[in-house]
């Protein structure tokens, strides 16, 4: 696998060197507005084409470990919704074509089957997602119909779907990753910061091998927070859906953030464990970004590709 080390020692240019021949066909590959391949389910909506991740236009669940009550019996709702949409990719070859949107970070694709079946309609057909409305509203008939026909995730009680997050949201975090996480039902995203993806590896050193870094650095905020009570302060942005958050250790009120300790924020960037966002910069965030660099801590240690290169496909 192509990996690189983001030296910030040697400026913002050398953030984008990559090494090796299969980093350059992966560049040419992800450069291109299509991608054939089988697909795999990866989270609410996530899929991955080859070694590219990105979101299903028009569709949307909800998170893997989301519940959903029918009766008064609760059930994972998110498990069984990626379940349906791996099932219904399964035995068959898409190919999707890619956008991005103003204002909105993420990929979509529209991924047709070589049966001529659009993957996202089929998913919301089903019942077990619902159309995403914010760049296109042509799954909306579907799923008033799955809707009406009590389908999937309408069967019962689902949790609100496009519901508005409050300013602020206090308590107890359920960590999705490594610069996500869940206060209250309300979904956050550590604003300013990315980290690696669940499967992503990383290098953990010179002669020391490599390591699921998705999967650590989860854990590492998982014990950032552990036996706090959580406080953020949300802010939305123009053509992007998503909360986005500077959270940290509630005060003893649970009313607002203590001062007197970074904010989860800072302490991923300051301890090597998130990357600052390059797209929506915040003061100070690539300062601690570039002293973590320079203490060779965290994922600084070894050879990473950069969260966002990774899920174009650089490998």
């Amino acid at each position: 696998m192509a990996s690189v080390r983001r030296g910030l020692r040697a400026g913002l240019a050398a953030l984008a060197l990559l090494a090796g021949a299969s980093a350059q066909t992966a560049r040419a590959q992800a450069a291109g507005d299509s991608v054939v391949g089988e697909i795999r389910a990866r989270s609410a909506g996530v899929v991955q084409v080859l070694n590219q991740w990105f979101h299903l236009l028009g569709a949307a669940s909800f998170e893997r470990d989301e519940v959903c009550h029918l009766g008064q019996v609760p059930y994972q709702c998110g498990l069984i919704a990626q379940g349906q949409l791996a099932e219904l990719a399964a035995g068959a070859r898409y190919t999707c074509a890619l956008r991005e949107f103003p204002g909105d970070a993420r990929r979509y694709g529209t991924c047709v089957s070589d049966r001529g079946e659009d993957l996202a309609a089929a998913w919301v057909r089903s019942g077990w997602a619902f159309a995403h409305r914010l760049h296109s509203d042509a799954l909306v008939a579907d799923e008033a119909a799955a809707r009406a026909a009590k389908r999937g995730l309408w069967a019962g009680a689902s949790p609100p779907v496009d519901a508005a997050a409050p300013a602020t949201v206090s308590g107890p975090a359920f960590i999705l990753d490594g610069n996500t996480l869940r206060i209250g039902g309300v979904l956050v995203r550590l604003a300013g910061t990315d980290a690696p993806e669940g499967p992503q590896s990383c290098s953990a050193g010179t002669g020391r091998g490599s390591y699921t870094c998705g999967i650590f650095v989860r854990g590492m905020l998982s014990n950032m927070s552990m036996g706090k009570r959580i406080f953020c302060t949300i802010e939305r942005r123009a053509g992007d859906d998503r909360n986005f958050g500077v959270c940290g250790e509630a005060d003893p009120g649970g009313t607002a953030m203590r001062t007197d300790v970074p904010t989860l924020n800072e302490q991923m960037l300051a301890t090597g464990w998130a990357v600052a966002d390059r797209a929506y910069p915040r003061p100070g965030y690539l300062d601690l970004q570039t002293k973590a660099n320079r203490d060779n801590v965290g994922l600084w240690q070894g050879n990473f590709l950069l969260p966002e290169d990774w899920r174009r496909g650089y490998r």
